[in-house]
């Protein structure tokens, strides 16, 4: 297997990233547990580059095509140089994916088993949605939304933005002519992604930069919330107004991936044993030196 990362440095809507970036990314190469960066740019596209990367089978984008917010191209473009570094690499297939998505390895193994086998191009699944904590999935699950997991390396068969796809999936992970008769939508027993969206230690910055952030309301409302939101209330909020919808209660889970985010150093990002601030007892250090370099953020 090969595994590329393309990374940005600042964000589509042009905030840093964090200062630990890249230590954290050079320390995956090192431990051999990614094989190559990337580093892209965000830019702004002329309406002649508009055009070529927003497919012609489009019903989803009018003939306004400047309407269309620059972060849907960039996020298009990022997964289209993710598929063409696999295929520099000798990639058969590949799987374009964020870093908040997880999938049982042993799902993962028996579908790319029946890909091979049936020679299918592209294929897909639901999602399971988890808040704020590994363990808490929110429920009933959504079986609107489906995600792509693995595609097959074609010519001619690139990223477009909103192509027709047979199921409804984010605009901007569609390869382009994926017949019917090739593409399989797994069922709920073969393969779920696993969805840890909102399980983050600092939620503010995916609200600031997720491509459909303009459609988030009363976000400074929700940070409040999401802080100060405990299970046991029973109360689903969410800053989507149609997403926050599909949810009306809570269910606590098996933590299947072993994510602890206290685990973690809040300003270094090393796993190992952490000291939680004294004050909110939420955000927890490897030591006093990186507590006292996050305490501008922090505080």
């Amino acid at each position: 297997d090969y595994i590329c990362v393309v990374y940005q440095t600042v964000s589509n809507f042009g905030n840093p990233c964090h200062p630990e970036l890249l230590k954290t990314l050079e320390s995956l190469i090192e431990r051999g547990i990614i094989d190559e960066l990337y580093n892209y740019s965000p830019k702004q596209f002329s309406t002649l580059e508009r055009k070529k990367l927003i497919s012609v089978t489009s019903e989803e984008i009018d003939s306004n095509i400047e309407t269309v917010g620059e972060q849907f191209f960039n996020e298009l473009t990022k997964r289209e140089i993710g598929r063409k570094l696999c295929a520099k690499n000798n990639c058969t297939h590949f799987i374009s994916m964020d870093t908040d998505e997880f999938y049982l390895a042993s799902e993962l193994a028996n579908i790319k088993r029946i890909i091979e086998e049936n020679d299918f191009w592209a294929c897909a699944c639901r999602m399971r949605t988890f808040f704020k904590s590994a363990i808490y999935e929110l429920l009933p699950v959504d079986n609107i939304n489906a995600v792509p997991i693995i595609y097959k390396i074609l010519e001619d068969h690139e990223f477009k933005l909103a192509c027709w796809f047979p199921i409804m999936v984010d605009p901007t992970r569609r390869i382009e002519n994926i017949p019917q008769n090739k593409f399989i939508m797994f069922d709920r027993s073969t393969i779920e992604m696993y969805h840890m969206s909102f399980v983050r230690r600092n939620i503010e910055t995916k609200l600031k930069n997720v491509s459909n952030k303009f459609n988030y309301a009363n976000v400074d409302q929700f940070l409040i919330q999401f802080e100060n939101w405990q299970p046991e209330t029973g109360k689903i909020i969410h800053p989507h107004p149609v997403i926050g919808q599909l949810f009306s209660s809570i269910q606590i889970v098996e933590n299947w991936f072993k994510i602890d985010l206290n685990a973690q150093c809040h300003y270094c990002n090393k796993w190992c044993e952490t000291v939680g601030c004294s004050r909110c007892i939420k955000a927890f250090y490897c030591s006093k030196k990186c507590q006292l370099n996050d305490w501008s953020q922090h505080k």
